[in-house]
């Protein structure tokens, strides 16, 4: 029976070589073996080379596992990326109501709320997402504007109004406002009742509207960004310095003589487009209060943001209803600067002095 031995030649690779029974193989029968087994398929190297290799038929095969896996990977990973998706609209369509009527989380150091967004800015409601970015034409610049309430030739009411936006940060690299999905949210006014939306996944509304498909919106009733405003107007006693029922006859408690023409009482109240309008300037309105009954006057939805007013007593010469330079002053009280609270009854009271 033959024995071999394996012997590591100069390649080094490891030859099978068979043993002498005398001994160790001579220098010679070495570098024959060398030369042999660089070349010969005997090595063992090359042998396992040879084992090693794979088929066509097993690389198709290896391919296959291979795209089977990572469709099934990629369908897996489907429903986590549109749920990501579909929080990444719901968190845009949330920040659209901020740049709109502000946050309503946000305080100041005193608890007092925040009043910020467009709407408070300008009184006007967006019809497009355009308006956020840049300002409409319609819309008068930011800056600050100053009114003689009592008309003694003094300014003492100054409020800002105007566009003062962008109202809302873009991401890095982004030109528009985009949902989730990459398509731009929906601005719809009905009736007051603002809406924003996206159409979810197919961009649509046609049915069947199923799972990320369906759309998403986020509603901005009117009670959220308007609040209804009460002035109750009182006169003070001359005699007492009490507040009384603001009659004609307490009103002119004190007043030697009368001057003579119509006398009327209301408050000078100054907002943004409050006679009207959609420019965003602020505008003063005369509110009539009667002399009788609750001495009472209300503005209902008025638009969130800064506003003031102030109570005057006064001789009407021209009979226009409204307080003119020239005409007497009998009474008036404190200016009142405030700002409009949506949702609330902004109730003020004013004291003629």
């Amino acid at each position: 029976m033959s024995r071999f031995s394996f012997v590591k030649n100069r390649s080094g690779n490891y030859c099978r070589l068979p043993l002498r029974e005398s001994g160790a193989h001579s220098r010679s029968e070495r570098r024959q073996w060398d030369s042999y087994s660089t070349n010969n398929s005997h090595c063992n190297q090359n042998r396992i080379s040879d084992r090693s290799a794979m088929t066509l038929l097993e690389l198709v095969v290896v391919m296959g596992i291979l795209a089977l896996l990572a469709g099934v990977a990629v369908q897996s990973l489907d429903p986590i990326a549109n749920q990501s998706r579909y929080e990444a609209t719901q968190l845009t369509l949330n920040h659209l109501r901020a740049a709109i009527i502000g946050d309503s989380n946000t305080h100041n150091v005193n608890g007092q709320k925040i009043i910020s967004g467009i709407l408070a800015d300008t009184g006007v409601l967006p019809t497009s997402l355009n308006q956020l970015q840049q300002k409409d034409n319609a819309l008068v610049d930011y800056g600050t504007i100053s009114f003689d309430s009592d008309r003694d030739t003094i300014n003492d009411i100054t409020l800002a109004r105007g566009w003062n936006g962008p109202y809302l940060n873009l991401g890095a690299g982004l030109s528009g406002i985009l949902d989730g999905w990459g398509h731009a949210p929906i601005i719809n006014n009905n009736s007051g009742v603002l809406s924003i939306s996206s159409l979810g996944s197919d961009n649509d509304s046609v049915a069947p509207e199923t799972g990320y498909q369906e759309d998403i919106a986020v509603e901005v009733p009117v009670n959220s960004y308007s609040g209804d405003v009460v002035f109750h107007l009182y006169a003070i006693s001359i005699n007492t310095g009490t507040r009384v029922d603001a009659t004609l006859a307490n009103l002119l408690d004190g007043i030697a003589i009368p001057p003579p023409g119509t006398k009327l009482m209301g408050v000078q109240f100054y907002a943004k487009n409050a006679t009207g309008g959609s420019s965003g300037e602020i505008q003063e309105l005369m509110c009539l209060v009667p002399m009788s009954g609750g001495f009472d006057y209300r503005i209902s939805a008025a638009m969130l943001g800064a506003a003031a007013a102030r109570a005057v007593f006064w001789v009407d010469t021209n009979n226009d209803q409204l307080l003119t330079p020239g005409e007497d002053v009998l009474r008036k009280s404190c200016v009142q600067v405030f700002d409009i609270i949506p949702g609330h009854e902004n109730r003020f009271e004013m004291e003629l002095r």
